[in-house]
């Protein structure tokens, strides 16, 4: 099955990591979301399997306002919704501002305050 096919290939990606001291990065989108109201996903919305988030070390969710009636479109929100080892993070959310015209992403307490 497809949950069996990602649990291994998760399994063989997270070994290669583990022997190779390096920091592997999957970029999932979520499935179609049938009664979305316009909030981030979770890490559950992963299209494919719940694996992803059950043998992840970290997840992150960076979550874009797509409506200019709910707050400005340049708006980013990044969740951090998983860390395994504490030590090095927790979870909660930071919101960040998009300047199209430089293609740089700022603190949002940044650009308030210019």
């Amino acid at each position: 099955t497809e949950t069996e096919y990602v649990s291994q290939m998760l399994t063989k990606i997270k070994r290669f990591a583990q022997h190779h001291s390096c920091h592997v990065w999957f970029v999932a989108h979520p499935r179609q979301l049938h009664q979305w109201m316009g909030s981030p996903p979770n890490l559950y919305d992963i299209s494919g399997s719940a694996h992803f988030i059950n043998k992840c070390d970290n997840g992150i969710v960076i979550h874009r306002n797509r409506d200019p009636e709910a707050g400005p479109i340049d708006l980013v929100q990044i969740c951090v919704r998983k860390v395994r080892n504490k030590v090095v993070g927790t979870i909660g959310d930071a919101f960040l501002s998009y300047n199209r015209t430089t293609g740089e992403f700022m603190d949002i307490d940044d650009c308030q305050s210019e």
